[in-house]
């Protein structure tokens, strides 16, 4: 029995799909994203859903399809700061959407809804407006109550883009505005954002690599250049970090952008927490930033 797909149906129906997949995977790994490249992100794989309208693809093919398509979906909604968050968001996305897709399988074979089709790994539709906003109303409490049970519930206000400028090089790291973060360098005094080292390996200077790599019970050398210690004192215990000074750090809110220059960088060879950030910046710096803006502005 031959099935008719309406191809604005079928862009629609994905683009609602992706949208909040995508919104899912965004509360789960604390992303601060713009609704804007969330729904480009979604727009993405609604056009790629075309490929229901190909023949019957082989499995492999269409697991490689959908991995190819999820990056690009991730990339164009999230960017790619890092390999690890680039791997990490794909994954997400990927997992969550064929633990959508078996859902809808189990929903097929169960009760087999008339005008649904799933092939090549897409999902088709035939539902009408009024039905498409009543699922979005449903899909926007299952994610928050997801959110919920997860214990992901730190509002997405601590949480930032920074950009980290070293001699030419810059990585972009999700980070946590951390209200506990009151470092400073002993020195300059100037506020210490801390990062994780395999997410800012390229921009280490040589003086803090070394010290780094000296294991526990080693004698250290003496401070080299460009090498400062930082004192810290947590809930786990003492001790000091290696910090350098960056050219400069940007950072990126949903409501502002900041450049701080006077500021330290130290280097925590652990992860910082459990998911969803691999930074902490000291609150301080957004005032600083602040402060720096105006200054420019009046001159």
């Amino acid at each position: 029995m031959k099935q008719i797909i309406y191809v604005d149906v079928l862009v629609a129906v994905n683009l609602f799909v992706n949208y909040f997949l995508l919104l899912t995977v965004a509360k789960f790994f604390h992303i601060s994203a713009s609704r804007l490249r969330m729904v480009l992100g979604a727009a993405v794989g609604a056009f790629g859903s075309l490929i229901i309208l190909l023949p019957p693809i082989p499995v492999l093919i269409s697991f490689l399809i959908k991995l190819v398509l999820s990056a690009l979906i991730v990339i164009t909604a999230f960017g790619a700061s890092s390999w690890l968050f680039f791997f990490r968001t794909v994954g997400g996305f990927f997992l969550t959407s064929f633990g959508f897709a078996g859902a809808m399988l189990a929903l097929w074979y169960l009760a087999a809804p008339s005008g649904m089709i799933l092939k090549n790994s897409v999902l088709y539709f035939n539902i009408s407006p009024l039905m498409l906003l009543a699922l979005t109303v449903v899909c926007y409490a299952g994610v928050t109550l997801l959110n919920r049970l997860t214990g992901q519930r730190q509002p997405t206000a601590l949480f930032c883009y920074v950009t980290i400028y070293v001699k030419g090089k810059s990585v972009r790291l999700t980070t946590k505005i951390d209200t506990g973060n009151s470092l400073k360098e002993p020195f300059s005094g100037y506020p210490v954002m801390v990062a994780e080292y395999h997410c800012i390996e390229e921009l280490v200077p040589n003086a803090v690599r070394s010290y780094l790599m000296v294991t526990a019970g080693e004698k250290r050398e003496e401070v080299q250049p460009g090498l400062r210690l930082v004192p810290f004192r947590s809930v786990g215990g003492e001790g000091v970090l290696p910090a350098f000074r960056p050219d400069c750090i940007e950072i990126q809110t949903a409501k502002e952008r900041i450049t701080v220059r006077e500021v330290y960088l130290a280097v925590s060879a652990q992860k910082l927490g459990t998911t969803g950030f691999s930074a902490l910046l000291n609150p301080e710096l957004m005032t600083q930033g602040k402060r720096i803006a105006r200054k420019e502005i009046s001159l």
